[in-house]
């Protein structure tokens, strides 16, 4: 009886949403081995672009169709050059500037701001058990990235970089809403396609004067691996599905998966990297996928 409960709750789409997470996972150790050599706006522009042609092959080949209506072409515009594209700008420099700790921990408010947002304007009632699930997946987080020292950073540097990491949480959680409010019935593939084409253009534009400044011959090949495997598979394959779910099942229980890269992160370390793991670490982990388990149970 109690797999049966437990298989009610989760779906293709629930599998699908747990390997964004991996991706998302993962994804940190590539940002960091490519930032060590590209400057950040440079690797984003250079990674955006990936997954833009990622996607629009993905879509003439899957859909063989990419016309849309002169109002979404305005809402793609809000969506991808406006709310995207800084978001992606505040990412990268926040990042940067700032710990991996901090990273995780101010990324994982998205779901709460999201959750929040969407019941003030009555677009979604959050339950009562997706609001508990998202509060232990948060307090999972905090056990998975506290470590001893100074979590959150400490000079104007770390100062900045946390702020801007709080603008990206923030414009994460307008982005998912602006999802289900104005693309319910477009597909998730062309969804993605135009949001990240009008994200990728205006930062071309800023990074111009950059590209002949780079070193393009100095980069590895474990730096270029990095910018395609967060072009193909974070930007590209992972936005697709993260889209899907937000049409599907609502920007609130989507956003809760945002808060299992952090573990997912913890474990690639382990396993990759042969880092060590703190007990707190695995209980974290443990509280996250209780609060994504919860915040699927029915009420």
């Amino acid at each position: 009886m109690q797999s049966d409960d437990i298989r009610s709750r989760f779906n293709l789409l629930d599998i699908m949403l747990l390997l964004v997470a991996v991706f998302w996972g993962l994804n940190f150790i590539f940002v960091k081995v490519s930032l060590e050599e590209m400057d950040p706006l440079l690797y984003n522009t250079l990674r955006l672009m990936v997954g833009t042609i990622a996607c629009w092959v993905i879509l003439l080949v899957k859909e063989k169709e990419f016309a849309i209506s002169k109002k979404q072409f305005w809402h793609f515009v809000l969506l991808g050059a406006v709310v995207h594209s800084v978001h992606q700008v505040t990412l990268v420099l926040g990042i940067a500037k700032t710990t991996a700790g901090a990273s995780s921990i101010l990324l994982a408010s998205a779901p709460v701001f999201v959750a929040f947002t969407t019941s003030v304007l009555k677009l979604e009632q959050a339950s009562k058990s997706t609001w508990i699930g998202i509060i232990i997946s948060f307090a999972g987080v905090i056990f998975v990235v506290a470590a001893p020292g100074q979590v959150m950073g400490a000079g104007m540097d770390s100062l900045w970089g946390n702020l801007l990491m709080v603008a990206a949480a923030i414009l994460w959680g307008i982005y998912t809403i602006l999802l289900r409010v104005h693309f319910k019935e477009v597909s998730g593939i062309k969804v993605t396609a135009y949001a990240l084409l009008f994200t990728t253009l205006p930062l071309i534009v800023l990074v111009l004067g950059r590209i002949p400044e780079a070193d393009w011959a100095s980069y590895s090949l474990k730096a270029w691996g990095g910018v395609f495997y967060s072009g193909i598979f974070v930007l590209g394959i992972a936005n697709i599905i993260w889209n899907a779910g937000v049409q599907k099942v609502g920007p609130t229980k989507t956003s809760i998966y945002a808060n299992l890269p952090p573990f997912i992160s913890v474990l690639a370390g382990w396993l990759i990297l042969k880092e060590s793991v703190a007990l707190t670490q695995i209980l974290g982990g443990a509280f996250i996928i209780a609060g994504v388990l919860y915040a699927n149970k029915s009420n």
